[in-house]
């Protein structure tokens, strides 16, 4: 017989290896099969099979597989040419992204085959229940009933819960779980002793209820016009966007979409940025669908995301699925819709580890490669996204007013110099602004203040010699934390105390400079004594529970005025809104990125679209030092176009996306010579087969953190060059100096679409 191979990817940052299928594993074997597989000395670990084939390996030596991990598959076909693409594109292996997709619990490892086989997951084992051998048959069934009716009424009620729980048509050949009898344990004992129900053993299967609309809101005709120009899109384009103001109800759009996908057995996956974001609209979401939905994120715990894994791969569709950007990644089967909700955030787009891919990117491949359709839908969408609509690649569909009584709010831009000069600024707080947050608590409003800086300060400068405390670790300023007098880095974390005198002249004092969310809020609570404020930021929203608090307290109406960074633009719904304040725009502007404005527009309209949500118009504050920048202007009417125009315009003139694909390489080492060094000579060998799309190597913006020490080398690939073979050049040129013994200590990430 001719000898067996299959390719085996492993959760390491490692192409598929080869091992040989010995005979025993011959009937058992698939692609997608998970298998165990010795690698090392002593290590045992868990693959996907991605191919089987007869062509024998250049190995010196060919290990075989060791065991079959589970009888059903941990990846599908449709997965395993999800991860090929994702790899080529992102240049990575596939190892790492079996890595990210896989719950911990599915990959285990050991240093032998015993203990790994004591660490494979099991859901478990559950009492089933049965008719027994001898009432098997409607006549014996029956006589047995009327023998018990007399003398043993609970018996005679608990066998008839158990045929009505069973079902009519499966009561001879069906099981039920013995856990879901409201009988008595004693009652069901004793019909196992009289043989009228026997009992066996199986394979937990998670629970998981049919999603069926039960509640959703009826269309204005605006809506149901906008809901039909998608369906007419979707019947031309595999991917549509969805652009609608603020409020203008794409949620309500989202869930009637939903519904006619599972009325006809299709699976729906709706995606969100922001763990923040998921509460809200799951209440919203179990409204419509009840305890059908699935939930899936990155803070639930390992088995609870192991076992959905499993439930999922089981499933023949008819599911709707929301959560975050790892969603993407799961076994979805008869998937017929992706809904990418706010999807210009940067948080759809994977920093660390690789991985480094974009959710929002990965749905448009998987509609034009899988067969399903694939919605965008923002308020703000990202020049990518609308530029590819521009040019028919997708189709748009607009939404231009609000849902029911809402009203685009007032925007007013707030000159933080005038407002200086004149002595009306108390606390950061302009008058402009203060009156709008009295009148508002005054008329039983809320108020969202937004400040871009976590922290009590940003840092701490004696004003005797101009001394601040920098990160050892990292070079940068330490954050000034006001609760527990602390300085910290919010790169590595080292903290230390606040000193009360200068390190460097011992003279002065350091104070604090300019102001974080921590201070707005003692500020405003100080201003307005009689408001309930609270804080939104990092360092809340690291405690989930804290999060949640927050949140339900501001939606409940507990909260008077909430201060809080970016997470406070992410799409809540709070009807309760009259003021919103933007403390300092200008620190949007001033971040080092071709995308910065892009990004202050986007988030002052979206922050702005918090404010006038129900009957109430609502006021935005922006307060500024640039109040004729283009970009504020521009956000504070809502131009998205004046907007999509000016920074298209100005991408194509510099060479940026769309217009061009970038991949960034960054490099780290401890030693910043080395890395220098090593930067510099890497870029001058791209740019010798590339040519002038190859970046001179430069230091980030933050070039040191945690001791190490970075450089950056961009390569611009045009539309009219093949990304593919571009690819191919970078890595062989990775390829290369890697095997440099100068320079094969310093670590290489690849960075595809950088965001």
């Amino acid at each position: 017989m001719e000898r067996l191979f299959a390719d085996i990817i492993l959760p390491l940052a490692l192409q598929p290896l080869t091992f040989e299928v010995g005979e025993e594993f011959y009937d058992c074997v698939a692609v997608g099969s998970g298998v165990s597989v010795p690698l090392g000395k002593n290590k045992i670990y868990t693959g996907i099979v991605c191919r089987l084939h007869h062509n024998t390996p250049p190995y010196k030596r060919i290990r075989q597989i060791s065991g079959i991990v589970r009888s059903e598959p941990l990846a599908s076909v449709g997965q395993l040419a999800l991860w090929e693409w994702m790899a080529q594109y992102y240049m990575c292996t596939m190892g790492e992204i079996m890595r990210s997709a896989l719950p911990s619990l599915l990959k285990p490892s050991a240093q032998n085959d015993d203990l790994f086989s004591q660490k494979v997951f099991s859901l478990g084992k559950e009492q089933m229940l049965r008719l027994g051998e001898d009432v098997r048959t409607e006549e014996a069934l029956s006589v047995a009933l009327e023998a018990l009716l007399p003398r043993k009424k609970a018996q005679y009620a608990a066998m008839m819960e158990f045929c009505q729980k069973v079902g009519e048509e499966h009561i001879f050949d069906g099981s039920l779980p013995r856990s879901a009898m409201d009988a008595s344990p004693m009652v069901v004992g004793k019909l196992l002793e009289a043989g009228l129900l026997a009992t066996f053993s199986r394979e937990r299967t998670p629970h998981y209820d049919t999603a069926l609309l039960r509640h959703s809101a009826t269309l204005t005709d605006s809506q149901q016009m906008v809901l039909d120009k998608i369906s007419s899109s979707f019947s031309r384009y595999h991917t549509t966007l969805l652009h609608g103001i603020t409020s203008s109800g794409k949620t309500e759009l989202y869930i009637h979409l939903a519904n006619s996908i599972l009325q006809e057995g299709g699976s729906v996956l709706y995606l969100i940025p922001e763990l923040a974001l998921t509460e809200q609209l799951i209440g919203r979401l179990r409204k419509a669908f009840g305890d059908g939905l699935t939930v899936y994120h990155s803070a639930m715990t390992p088995r609870a995301r192991t076992e959905m894994y499993i439930r999922l791969s089981r499933s023949e569709g008819g599911e709707i699925i929301v959560g975050t950007r790892s969603a993407i990644l799961l076994p979805l089967h008869n998937l017929r819709l992706i809904i990418v909700d706010e999807e210009h955030d940067e948080s759809f787009k994977q920093q660390d580890p690789a991985p480094r891919f974009s959710t929002r990117d990965v749905a448009v491949w998987m509609a034009h490669n899988l067969g399903c359709k694939t919605l965008l839908g923002s308020a703000t969408p990202s020049l990518e996204s609308f530029y590819n609509a521009y040019t028919g690649r997708y189709g748009y569909v607009w939404l231009g007013e609000r849902y029911g009584e809402g009203v685009l709010p007032e925007v007013i831009v707030s000159n933080t110099i005038k407002s200086a000069q004149r002595g009306e600024r108390k606390g950061h707080i302009g008058k402009e602004l203060h009156d709008a947050i009295q009148e508002a608590l005054a008329n039983h409003q809320q108020v969202i203040l937004f400040q871009n800086r976590r922290g009590f300060a940003p840092y701490l400068e004696c004003p005797t010699c101009g001394w601040s405390a920098r990160c050892p670790h990292c070079g940068v300023t330490l954050t000034y934390y006001k609760k527990g007098n602390k300085l910290r880095c919010n790169l590595c974390g080292h903290s230390i105390d606040s000193p009360t005198r200068c390190p460097s002249c011992h003279s002065g004092e350091p104070l604090p400079q300019g102001f974080g969310t921590e201070k707005i809020e003692e500020v405003v609570a100080e201003m307005f004594p009689e408001a309930r404020v609270a804080r939104l930021d990092g360092d809340v929203a690291a405690s989930a529970g804290r999060m949640r608090s927050v949140i339900r307290s501001f939606e409940r109406g507990e909260t008077d005025i909430l201060v809080g960074t970016r997470l406070i633009t992410k799409g809540f719904d709070f009807s309760g809104v009259g003021v919103v304040g933007v403390l300092n725009a200008d620190n949007l502007l001033s971040r080092p990125d071709f995308r910065a404005e892009e990004r202050t527009f986007q988030t002052l309209v979206q922050i702005a679209g918090r404010a006038g949500r129900a009957d109430n118009k609502g006021r935005t504050i922006i307060q500024t030092a640039q109040p004729d920048n283009h970009t504020i202007i521009q956000a504070a009417r809502g131009d998205y176009m004046a907007m999509a125009r000016s920074q298209l315009r100005d991408r194509e003139a510099f060479g940026y996306p769309p217009f061009t694909r970038l991949v960034r390489l960054s490099l780290r080492h401890t030693s910043p010579e080395l890395v220098w060094r090593g930067a510099n000579t890497l870029s001058q060998r791209l740019r010798e087969v590339l040519g002038r799309g190859v970046t001179d190597a430069h230091a980030p913006a933050v070039s040191h953190v945690a001791d190490n020490y970075y450089m950056q080398i961009l390569v611009r690939i045009e539309r009219s060059e093949s990304p593919t073979d571009t690819k191919d050049i970078i890595k062989e040129c990775l390829r290369v100096f890697a095997k440099d013994p100068i320079y094969r200590n310093i670590a290489v990430t690849i960075d595809v679409d950088p965001q």
